[in-house]
């Protein structure tokens, strides 16, 4: 937990802001958890934050994350969740959707439980955006990390209780092929749910039918998905190909250098461009705690993973999630020559688009949300505010 300041108004001076328009040298004056003004050789106020040759960016997004700090967001408690939050903020997320891993119903519902009781905490000081459920109803042949004994197809009354009882949940990933998944997609997309296409093995014309059912992106691209082969006899595109084809799906990629090399990073960009490319840390429980092993998903029934320089399966060579942060990815994808601008944004505005948080998150303007990052010229971090409280 980090303290507030209230009510004060505080100058950020000199810096290089990035703005819808592109870099800007401007000032901005906050209070509160608001942007009040923007404008030039503003003064007279005693709290400045002097940011002369660096960075100013929106705070970053990040709509899939496990855990970090040494904790998971299944562990299902309110110290969980503000060790991998804090661990998230103090690396520049602002912003988090907590995800959960497949698991059973009860551990689902634990989780859910606590996001909620995080979600009123004063201790939690991160932004809360909604919970994602990335699982149950996945591919048995592309499960990845997925335990395989609670992997089922969607069922009415299990998901809209869920929806019912937790409206915060705004993210569901799920396989189109499996039978029901796409009334599931009509479901939660009338519900304002973002139905993410994901640990899938759907070829060709299913992806197009999901995204007829209200599927508007896709989970972890070139991850656990199905690619160009065969499917009723012919060739047909898998998920990876339609995903970078179609211009209307959104597309989240684990941009860790490891899930995903460079060459293939660079394609889903020139592809996709910044406006429907979301950079995600689907970060897990090890972030920030060094090598050793350690567990993915709930206490109860934990996945074991051992971290080296990535975080793998328990002696096995299949990867996990990433023990990257969103700092890391916005560094490796400017290491690649990634304009600066175009890689805050797919950490930013593309993804509050995505869950059309836009209007209060996601981009430095008047009226917005004061959650704020301050890099210098090698892009480390010198600052982070989130809800106009400077936590670093």
């Amino acid at each position: 937990m980090f303290k507030r300041s209230v009510n004060l108004i505080t100058l950020i001076k000199n810096g290089i802001v990035v703005t819808k328009e592109g870099l800007k040298s401007i000032d901005l004056l906050f209070q509160d958890d608001k942007i009040i003004e923007m404008g030039y050789q503003l003064s007279g106020y005693n709290h400045v934050i002097d940011a002369t040759d660096c960075y100013v960016i929106p705070g970053m997004i990040d709509i899939h994350v496990h855990g970090g700090g040494g904790h998971d967001f299944m562990e299902a408690n309110l110290e969980a969740f503000q060790k991998a939050s804090d661990f998230h903020l103090l690396n520049g997320a602002t912003s988090l959707v907590p995800t959960a891993i497949t698991a059973s119903k009860e551990a689902i519902d634990h989780f859910l439980i606590a996001y909620k009781e995080a979600l009123n905490s004063p201790s939690i000081s991160a932004r809360l955006i909604g919970a994602h459920l990335e699982g149950p109803y996945l591919s048995k042949e592309k499960k990845g990390a997925h335990p395989l004994k609670y992997l089922r197809n969607p069922e009415i009354n299990e998901y809209s209780e869920w929806i019912k009882k937790y409206p915060f949940i705004n993210r569901m990933t799920a396989a189109p092929e499996l039978e029901g998944a796409l009334d599931l997609g009509d479901y939660l997309s009338q519900k304002g749910v973002n139905v993410s296409i994901g640990h899938s093995n759907a070829y060709g014309q299913t992806i197009i039918e999901a995204m007829n059912h209200g599927y508007t992106s896709v989970t972890h691209l070139y991850n656990a998905m199905s690619n160009v082969g065969q499917f009723e006899g012919k060739k047909a595109a898998g998920v990876a190909e339609m995903a970078l084809l179609e211009k209307d799906l959104y597309v989240e990629l684990i941009a860790d250098l490891k899930h995903v090399p460079r060459e293939l990073i660079k394609l889903a960009y020139l592809n996709k461009t910044a406006d429907r490319l979301i950079l995600v840390s689907d970060c897990l429980s090890p972030a920030g705690m060094g090598e050793g092993q350690f567990f993915l998903g709930t206490e109860k029934e934990p996945i074991l993973i051992d971290v080296s320089d990535a975080a793998y399966l328990h002696n096995q060579t299949t990867l996990a999630g990433s023990i990257s942060s969103v700092h890391q990815l916005l560094k490796n994808v400017i290491s690649l020559g990634i304009d600066f601008v175009d890689a805050v944004k797919m950490l930013s505005i593309t993804p509050a688009k995505l869950l059309k948080l836009d209007d209060s998150i996601g981009s430095i303007e008047v009226n917005k949300s004061a959650d704020i990052v301050i890099l210098n010229k090698k892009y480390d971090i010198l600052h982070v505010i989130c809800q106009g409280k400077l936590i670093k």
